[in-house]
Order: structure tokens, then C-alpha cells, then sequence
């Protein structure tokens, strides 16, 4: 077996385990991605997306050299966002200013507009500041606190909640893969996020999304972000 087939044989077997985690299925669940209501379209361009960023992946691990993580380094900024956004209504576009080789600096505005089956839905701006120490390579932790403002609407009681306050925080661990297309300097970074709220104004939300949110209080849905470094 070539290293090539041994790397894609782990990213399959990988990404089968943890899509049988049932915690995991149930986080996906909640979120939409399982409902009926999800037209299949929707469901099949997730699996279009999965498939095709899994494939880029596995082509450009094996090419990154010393070489590649030194050039990595000699850029401060970046952009990114997660493709996956549309599905899971969490819109952002991170930038990254890497003050040292090892340290990076993460800001973002932010919007939630999030479904819960039967319940409702959030409506909540917000930003997103965080701090990224690099461990090993482009292996990573992130840790990122993200206050926002939330308008909750419960679609059993047809009422919109009035304006509260909500902070969230989430630990990242990541890997960012380094390819070019044109010579233009890009990354893949592949995510596993636990996250739970801080803070949030009882005031401002139902009853029933209370009860969902005291039954699911962690966010641990992987996740990948396409960028770019300048």
C-alpha cells in the first residue's frame, strides 16, 4: 500500500466513524442537515461539497514540504469562512493576523440565524474574537468568544423574543492544509470545535428552546474552512 492509499484509507475510515457517533448525528439533526424538511438538493450539494474538499485534501497532504510551512509563515494576514455556512446558519469571515510564528490573532463579524426543529429559529449579529496558538506545524488550538444579539423567534407561539445578550465560547482543535491554484497562496482547515454558552438572558428565550438548549448544551459538529493568505 502507497502512502497516498494509506492517508485516504484513514480520511474515509475517519469521517465513517464519526458520522456513526450517535452524539454526533444528533447535533447534526438539530441543526436541520437529518430533517425531511431539507430539500434533497441541499442535501446532495452538502455531500458534493464533503466529497470534493475530502478529495483536495488528500491530493495536497502528501505534496507539503518543510518548504511549503516556511512560506506559510512569512504571511500575517488571512481570510476564510466555512462553505458548510448555508447549512447550518452560522455565517462568519474570519481574519487571522499572525503577530508571531506561532500566535495568531482571530477577528470576525458574525450572524446566527440557526433552525431548531420545531421550535424556531435565532436572528442574532454578533463578532467573534479569538487567539490561535500553533502547536506543531499548522496543527492548532483555538479558543474564540463570540457575544451576539439575539432576536429569538418561537414559531409554536408565533412571537418574537425581545433583544438579548448571549456569549458563547468555543475550544478548536485544527489542521490547515496549504495548497496554491495559480500561484494564489490558499488553505483547507479542518476543525473539531467544543462549544457552549457562557452566558445567555433567560429573558430573551422560550421555554421549549430552553429545554432543548439545557438537553444539547455542547457544540461538537467538525468542521472546514477554504481561505486564504496574504
Amino acid at each position: 500500500m502507497t502512502k497516498r492509499d494509506f492517508i485516504r484509507r484513514c480520511k474515509i475510515n475517519t469521517a465513517a466513524a464519526a458520522f456513526r457517533l450517535p452524539g454526533l448525528s444528533k447535533q447534526l439533526f438539530s441543526f436541520g442537515l437529518y430533517s425531511d424538511n431539507v430539500q434533497p438538493a441541499k442535501k446532495r450539494g452538502i455531500l458534493i461539497l464533503v466529497f470534493a474538499l475530502v478529495t483536495l485534501l488528500t491530493t495536497n497532504l502528501t505534496a507539503q514540504t518543510s518548504e511549503n510551512q516556511n512560506e506559510t509563515k512569512r504571511y500575517k494576514h488571512s481570510l476564510d469562512f466555512c462553505p458548510l455556512s448555508p447549512f447550518i446558519g452560522i455565517y462568519a469571515l474570519h481574519y487571522g493576523y499572525r503577530f508571531t510564528a506561532n500566535d495568531e490573532f482571530i477577528f470576525s463579524p458574525s450572524y446566527m440565524r440557526i433552525q431548531y426543529q420545531s421550535i424556531g429559529h435565532t436572528d442574532a449579529p454578533g463578532f467573534i474574537i479569538g487567539y490561535r496558538r500553533y502547536l506543531w506545524k499548522n496543527l492548532h488550538l483555538d479558543y474564540q468568544l463570540m457575544p451576539m444579539w439575539d432576536r429569538f423567534y418561537d414559531k409554536n407561539e408565533d412571537k418574537t423574543y425581545p433583544t438579548s445578550f448571549d456569549l458563547w465560547n468555543e475550544f478548536r482543535l485544527g489542521y490547515a492544509f496549504d495548497f496554491k491554484i495559480s500561484n494564489v497562496p490558499l488553505f483547507l482547515n479542518v476543525q473539531l470545535p467544543l462549544g457552549f454558552a457562557l452566558y445567555s438572558d433567560p429573558k430573551g428565550k422560550s421555554e421549549a428552546f430552553k429545554k432543548h438548549v439545557k438537553e444539547n448544551p455542547l457544540f461538537y459538529i467538525p468542521l472546514f474552512f477554504v481561505g486564504t493568505r496574504f
